[in-house]
């Protein structure tokens, strides 16, 4: 039982390990999103302050897919990037802008600016969504569980029948086995 006890905790500290570091992961990856929306928002704004229809359709999209990151499942979020990927539209949206108005003589060097500060935006935004989505669908295999659930269901027989032999009347075992049972089943 010794064994199984070493291998049990070695086996759940390197579970909880992984798992912590994949959580961490994906918290600093939508903590950058976030970022990164926020700013690419002010930034459409800024870039449209004088253009009211080109700031609503661009805003919709960001709107689309906070809504998308806030209520879709990880599932639903890659079938929507396959159908029309928000981020890809709001790069078509800047490219539009800027070929549509870029050549006037009234488009000056904060657009242009801006425009080149949200294109770098949206390919970092891009790549930290990837990068998150990877995180979220890298899990560990079924097999590590059971053998989890294996070792544990070892470990509390284990102690069940070791604890049989010492205690003298079934009905009122040792508080301290009482105490130690419950703090394995917690």
């Amino acid at each position: 039982a010794p064994n199984i006890g070493v291998l049990y905790a070695t086996l759940l500290s390197l579970t909880l390990s992984v798992l912590y570091q994949r959580f961490t992961r994906i918290q600093e990856n939508v903590s950058t999103e976030a970022m990164l929306l926020s700013q690419i928002t002010r930034n459409l704004l800024s870039l449209f302050a004088d253009e009211p229809e080109w700031a609503q359709e661009s805003l919709q999209i960001v709107a689309n897919q906070v809504r998308i990151m806030l209520s879709r499942t990880r599932g639903l979020e890659l079938l929507s990037i396959m159908k029309a990927d928000t981020y890809a539209n709001l790069l078509a949206v800047v490219d539009d802008y800027h070929y549509l108005n870029g050549c006037n003589d009234d488009f000056s060097a904060r657009q242009e600016s801006i425009c080149g500060m949200l294109r770098t935006e949206l390919q970092q935004i891009t790549e930290t969504r990837a990068l998150r989505l990877s995180d979220e669908a890298s899990s560990l295999p079924p097999t590590h569980f059971l053998l989890i659930t294996s070792l544990s269901f070892v470990s509390i027989v284990a102690y069940v029948t070791a604890s049989l032999e010492v205690v003298e009347d079934l009905n009122n075992p040792p508080e301290e086995a009482s105490l130690l049972f419950s703090g394995l089943l917690a």
